[in-house]
């Protein structure tokens, strides 16, 4: 039985937690739960490649899902994704990893909360106990930004062109529509690297989610309100402005 299950996307943030579990010396299961969203297919084509830094990747079909909770989404957000999603690794080890970064924690849907993690832990814990005396569901990345599990992926030796071929976008069609939350989220990222991601077609700036964060931090830099977005955030976004000229 592997020590560590790590809930994978294709996505930047699975594969650099990957190699982080490697790194610390864990022999991870890399699961993949397709919900049968929109933009899966990019996901498993981004796990499909033949790279000796993408895992083996094992996939499991739950792809009716979606169009039965469809109408209940808002932003591409799967109503209690990370539960589910925690119930599934415990099946396969005593300790589940999570993407969830600096920030994260504290979105209205809760399911990257410090309580989030606490609670599952619990509730696992308790429900595997015949399998396994504790089940910890862990963010090993919560004190970390996106920006700095870049940094660390690069440090550890990860070529920047297996980071670019992940896949996180939101759009069911393009690669990399350059507009949505995880779209803009990654730009910004590889910006605070001093690195510009090839691939998209428009301007980071012309995003709306990027024009509400461009709307929104300010003010909460001014009033030191870090309900939604924690001094870490508010500075790598200032500093993505300056570097933008803006």
């Amino acid at each position: 039985m592997s020590d560590v299950s790590i809930l994978f996307s294709g996505g930047l943030d699975s594969l650099i937690m990957y190699h982080y579990a490697k790194a610390r010396g864990a022999d991870p299961v890399c699961l993949y739960v397709d919900l049968g969203h929109p933009y899966a297919h990019k996901e498993k084509e981004a796990m499909a490649r033949k790279s000796a830094w993408m895992p083996k990747v094992e996939i499991i079909e739950m792809s009716s899902l979606f169009h039965l909770i469809e109408k209940r989404m808002s932003n591409q957000i799967i109503p209690s994704r990370n539960v589910l999603l925690s119930v599934i690794g415990g099946m396969f080890s005593p300790e589940v990893w999570l993407g969830a970064l600096d920030g994260e924690q504290l979105g209205k849907e809760h399911d990257k909360s410090p309580r989030f993690f606490e609670d599952t832990t619990k509730l696992l814990t308790f429900t595997n106990e015949f399998f396994q005396a504790e089940t910890k569901v862990v963010a090993p990345f919560a004190k970390l930004s996106k920006s700095e599990t870049i940094q660390w992926a690069l440090w550890y030796g990860i070529p920047l062109e297996e980071l670019f071929a992940t896949s996180s976008c939101y759009d069911g069609v393009e690669g990399k529509c350059g507009k949505c939350l995880t779209c803009v989220k990654r730009r910004l990222a590889f910006l605070a690297n001093d690195i510009i991601e090839p691939g998209y077609h428009n301007d980071l700036l012309d995003s709306p989610y990027m024009q509400e964060l461009m709307r929104e931090i300010p003010i909460a830099d001014q009033n030191k309100d870090y309900t939604r977005f924690t001094p870490k955030r508010i500075q790598e976004f200032k500093d993505a402005l300056k570097k933008l000229g803006v």
